[in-house]
């Protein structure tokens, strides 16, 4: 996610191959970036000269059926649907490029992801989504390691054994998950079992503390947890994290397979939301940021910060929880999405790739809070490269991740005489129009979820924050934008039967 470390470490966009640098980026810096580093292959899907629709801009046209805020996969997938069913649809994006909180740029010739990534066979949207625009799986080296490393909380690094390893990881996982069938036993259906709202109010860290496993197991436990929570365990649902841990069909291998071991290929996520949005006849308007939403009985109106006015009969909003506060709702939202706003969802989690000069092998490392690289893994290993390395950061404050040196020095705790010649992090807490990274429920919030999802009025939400399913991931994502589809069409065919 944004970057540093002088002007021969480069991240760069896809196509242009244009360098980026950036010390101490500030706002404008951010939104230049997003736009240079994954420009081109977002913006082309709202070309004019696109064959197949009329037009994609449409600032001279309206008023609309539907207005989508956020051209996350969230957004772009109602605004498929819903223009398939012939409402007219505007989507409006702060950003100069599609994805939302997905990323795909390069770094030093290669196809990197730079947020949202992991995507697999046992997530029903997201694959049916790959499967019908024809997108296959790319593999990361996950499985068969040379190396594993554990770094406990006073900073020591255990060299552990693969083998030793995985199966000390798979056994603090199933009691930690214990019950998991009996708690969801329709994980998509998450309080189908009462008990999951009780034990809601349990904190992953309490739970833990319960737990009959050994020193390594529980660093190793606590890194993957507060990768998770973007924050110390103490805060983090306990029962959030049980319900992916069930969609994964209750195994603790699906599930690391299904987070860490494969991406899009042939293009990544930004071409995927491309061909998701390709498929719609949604205007779009990108770089358009909405500062106040008015609605009556009638309709709504949204104006943008550029002095825009954009007329709809109905509003999806689908940015990040807090963003909210950036809108002017009028009537304000409802008491109980104020109230999860402010305590339920806030995620300080980063992902960075660097390279290192020696060839380190496939490696995989997880660094129990509050060592800040949480869990790092070989991306890409040879004598000619070096190596590639992917670090995933559940709370990116406690680093500079903008700092070479500072992230080089922690990276040789773990990987002692590495030498990082060149880095690619981006900061989603930062980024104006995320201010933070995946969804993280807190403890005792996630039985609220659905009061960010509930329509009021001719207002709609999305987001994967909402999804009943896999909520910190793309595949969350697209089910609520489906749902939020069909909630919307109800409203637009009622008025319509009465109107007629």
């Amino acid at each position: 996610m944004t970057r540093d470390a002088g002007e021969d470490n480069m991240i760069t966009d896809m196509d242009s191959e244009m360098p980026l640098t950036g010390r101490g980026l500030g706002r404008r810096a951010l939104i230049r970036f997003g736009a240079a580093a994954a420009g081109t292959i977002a913006l082309a899907s709202c070309a004019k000269e696109n064959p197949n629709r009329e037009a994609r801009d449409g600032k001279d046209k309206g008023p609309y059926d539907v207005a989508v805020v956020g051209a996350g996969y969230a957004g772009i997938t109602a605004a498929r649907e819903l223009a398939a069913k012939g409402w007219r649809v505007v989507v409006v994006e702060a950003r100069p490029r599609i994805g939302g909180r997905t990323f795909t740029s390069n770094f030093l010739g290669r196809q990197i992801e730079l947020g949202g990534s992991s995507v697999h066979w046992v997530q029903p949207h997201v694959f049916s989504e790959m499967q019908r625009y024809g997108f296959t799986l790319e593999e990361v080296p996950l499985i068969n390691l040379d190396k594993a490393y554990v770094m406990t909380a006073d900073g020591k690094v255990h060299d552990v054994p693969p083998a030793r390893f995985d199966e000390g990881y798979s056994d603090a996982f199933d009691k930690f998950c214990e019950d998991a069938k009996t708690l969801f036993p329709q994980p998509f259906s998450p309080f189908a079992n009462s008990q999951v709202a009780k034990l809601d109010e349990i904190s992953a860290a309490a739970r833990m503390a319960k737990l009959d496993i050994d020193p390594i197991q529980r660093a190793s436990l606590n890194a993957e947890l507060v990768l998770y929570a973007g924050s110390s365990t103490n805060t983090f649902s306990y029962m959030s994290y049980v319900k992916m841990f069930a969609l994964a069909g209750w195994d603790p291998y699906t599930f690391t397979d299904s987070e860490k071991h494969w991406h899009i290929a042939n293009g990544g996520t930004a071409a995927l939301a491309k061909a998701i949005l390709d498929d719609s006849k949604a205007d779009v308007r990108l770089g358009t940021v909405v500062k106040q939403v008015e609605s009556d009985a009638k309709g709504v109106t949204l104006r943008t910060a550029d002095g825009q006015t954009i007329d709809a009969k109905a509003v999806l909003f689908t940015v990040p929880t807090q963003v909210y506060p950036d809108i002017e709702f009028k009537p304000g939202l409802s008491a109980e999405k104020q109230a999860f706003i402010k305590n339920g969802d806030q995620c300080d989690g980063a992902t960075m790739y660097m390279r290192i000069k020696q060839n380190i092998g496939n490696t995989f490392a997880f660094c129990d809070d509050p060592n800040p690289l949480s869990a790092i893994q070989t991306e890409e290993a040879n004598d000619e490269v070096g190596t590639i390395l992917k670090a995933t950061l559940g709370r990116q404050s406690l680093l500079d991740i903008n700092d070479q040196d500072a992230v080089n020095a922690e990276l040789r705790k773990i990987h002692p005489g590495a030498e990082i010649t060149d880095i690619a992090p981006y900061n989603w807490v930062k980024d104006p129009f995320s201010k933070q990274a995946w969804p993280a429920y807190r403890a005792g919030w996630f039985k609220k979820y659905k009061d960010m999802a509930k329509p009021e009025g001719r207002l709609f939400f999305a987001g994967s924050g909402t999804a009943d399913g896999w909520h910190a991931y793309i595949d969350g994502a697209v089910e609520s934008g489906i749902r939020a589809c069909r909630e919307m069409t109800h409203l637009l065919e009622k008025e319509k039967t009465s109107n007629g």
